[in-house]
C-alpha cells in the first residue's frame, strides 16, 4: 500500500501533552466535518507507526506538528498551509457527499473514537506549563519560524 492512498485522508499529528495543541488538533478536526484525523505524537499507536514509515530513523518528529496528507509531509508552517487546504476540502466534501448511505468520513472509525489523547491537561512541568501566556506565544513562534516537508 503506498503512502498517498494510506493518508487520502489527512492525519493530523500533533503533541498529545499539550492542552493548547489538542485543543488546535481537535478544532482542525472539528471544521474539517471530521474530514482530518488526528492522533498524538505520544499516546497514539496510529501516530507512532506513521512516523516510523515516514520519517528516517533518528529523526525527532515531535518537535511540531505535522500534517501527512497524499502529498506527503508536512510540519509546522508549512502544515498551517495544508491544515487550512483540507478544512476547505472537508466542508465541501461535507456539502457535497454523494449519496448518504455510502461510507461517509464522519462515521470512519479511524477518527480516534477513543481520543483518549485529548484530554485538556498539560504533562510538562509547571515550569513549562501549557497554558501559560510565554509558553503558548513560544509555541506560536517556534511554529512561525520552522517548517519541513516530506513529499510522497
Amino acid at each position: 500500500m503506498s503512502f498517498s492512498s494510506m493518508f487520502s485522508r489527512p492525519l493530523l499529528i500533533y503533541d498529545d501533552k499539550c492542552s493548547s495543541c489538542s485543543k488546535f488538533a481537535r478544532t482542525a478536526a472539528k471544521l474539517s466535518g471530521g474530514w482530518i484525523r488526528i492522533a498524538g505524537h505520544y499516546y497514539s499507536q496510529e501516530a507512532i507507526d506513521s512516523k516510523k514509515m515516514i520519517f528516517p530513523p533518528g529523526y525527532d518528529a515531535t518537535k511540531m506538528f505535522w500534517l501527512i496528507n497524499s502529498k506527503g509531509a508536512f510540519g509546522a508552517r508549512l502544515g498551517l498551509v495544508q491544515v487550512a487546504k483540507e478544512i476547505v476540502l472537508g466542508i465541501f466534501k461535507a456539502m457535497f457527499k454523494a449519496q448518504p448511505n455510502s461510507k461517509d468520513h464522519n462515521n470512519n472509525n479511524n477518527n480516534n473514537n477513543n481520543n483518549n489523547s485529548l484530554a485538556e491537561t498539560c504533562n510538562y512541568s509547571d515550569k513549562d506549563s501549557c497554558m501559560s501566556t510565554k509558553n503558548t506565544l513560544g509555541r506560536v513562534f517556534d511554529l512561525m519560524k520552522n517548517g519541513e516537508k516530506i513529499k510522497f
